[in-house]
């Protein structure tokens, strides 16, 4: 009996149109699983073809031609928007916080640009059954910023001092993976300014690094309630 194979829509973002060509042709290999809807360089155009195409899965590399960090924007403008994409990301380098900072974006899986191409098509049909993929280290690294949170998120609701606005808005910036250059144009000061924001978020909280404050940030979302107790208004 022959065997059916449910073909997977993909769209590629990568950093220039060679890099998009040969990961297109890569998977072209397999054919039977997989159709590539489109393949963009520019976060422009890759976000016209999604609404294009509305593929399955999409693969984006951290950075695009036309933005180093681009691959992150792509991300929090597929959540914003709701799209139905289930994306992943591929990272330069492994390092907890760019992985971190993956998911928190919204990535459904994270690869390492150096990844054979059979990882690349487990990943692809992992993540478009509904999972999420990371190798071990990965998974680690995740675990163990959670359970390093875990004390300090304890300490904190203990705590009479709260985030002010200005505060609770930068570690939301931080959470959505904005870097401190973004997060001062955003808020119209300088990237100076937003460092001692930080340095006086991480003391108040109890937190020493961007990774715990990221998970702050993603625990504190997936609690209404404590936005409000955690968050000081300011007469």
């Amino acid at each position: 009996m022959k065997r059916e194979y449910m073909t997977i829509r993909v769209i590629i973002a990568a950093e220039t149109p060679l890099k998009c060509q040969l990961l297109a042709q890569a998977l072209d290999r397999y054919r039977k699983q997989f159709v590539v809807a489109a393949h963009e360089h520019t976060l422009e155009a890759f976000l016209k073809q999604i609404h294009k195409h509305k593929p399955d899965v999409a693969v984006i590399s951290w950075g695009l031609q036309d933005d180093p960090q681009g691959g992150v924007k792509a991300l929090r403008e597929l959540r914003a928007t709701g799209s139905s994409v289930r994306p992943i990301m591929v990272l330069d380098t492994r390092e907890p916080e760019s992985v971190v900072k993956a998911f928190a974006a919204g990535a459904k899986g994270v690869l390492s640009s150096g990844d054979p191409l059979d990882r690349l098509c487990k990943c692809i049909q992992r993540v478009h059954a509904g999972q999420v993929w990371a190798n071990s280290q990965e998974t680690q690294w995740i675990l163990k910023a959670l359970t390093d949170m875990e004390p300090r998120r304890v300490l904190t609701n203990q705590r009479t001092s709260s985030l002010t606005p200005r505060q609770a808005q930068i570690v939301d910036f931080v959470t959505d993976g904005l870097p401190n250059k973004e997060i001062a144009a955003a808020l119209g000061v300088g990237e100076h300014t937003v460092r001692n924001h930080l340095f006086r978020i991480y003391k108040r909280l109890g937190v020493s690094n961007r990774v715990e404050l990221i998970f702050y940030g993603l625990s504190r979302r997936a609690d209404p309630a404590r936005q409000d107790s955690d968050t000081a208004a300011i007469a």
